[in-house]
């Protein structure tokens, strides 16, 4: 079954990214939601969770990504879209996915999460309706940070389970895979 599941990961992908349409969002709930029911937002905040738990970066790496995700949205609502958005919030799934595939390359990749998590952010700063942008920026951070917390916790017990790890890290190229060929 565990060999299937990148497979099956893939097959279910491409219909449900998060950032497909660039509709508006206004309300706290839809910000607290927003990474749970997408996909894309909440596999590369487990990734990134992971990659906090097995390369010791604690509080560094996910403080960072929060951070840059805040900034990315203010940027966003401040600026609009720019070219390759989308590539670039997929490509934040391949490099986690790569990551955890390459432990001799964790550290390095881990540092380029916060960095590609400003595309997610930015994202929602072109999404949000401008009259409700903070409340739900506010709700897409705090449920970020719990998601993050929770990929830490996967991540500290995969810590000790490298092929399993490996098969998180395969199931997040899968994904990242299906949506660029989707």
């Amino acid at each position: 079954m565990k060999r299937y599941l990148p497979l099956l990961l893939a097959l279910v992908a491409a219909p449900v990214l998060a950032h497909p349409g660039h509709g508006h969002h206004g309300a706290l709930q839809e910000g607290l939601l927003h990474p749970i029911t997408g996909l894309d937002h909440l596999l590369m905040l487990l990734g990134t969770g992971l990659l906090a738990a097995v390369t010791g970066r604690r509080l560094v790496l996910p403080l960072a990504t929060l951070a840059a995700m805040f900034l990315g949205a203010v940027a966003g609502r401040q600026l609009g879209s720019f070219i390759g958005m989308e590539a670039v919030i997929v490509g934040s799934l391949l490099i986690a996915g790569i990551a955890l595939l390459l432990p001799r390359r964790q550290i390095a990749l881990a540092a380029l999460m916060p960095l590609l998590a400003l595309a997610h952010g930015w994202a929602h700063g072109v999404e949000a309706d401008p009259h409700g942008f903070w409340l739900f920026t506010m709700g897409f951070v705090a449920a970020s940070a719990l998601v993050l917390a929770a990929g830490f916790g996967i991540g500290s017990l995969l810590a000790r389970h490298p092929r399993v790890r490996q098969l998180a890290g395969g199931g997040l190229v899968a994904f990242a895979a299906a949506a660029l060929a989707g």
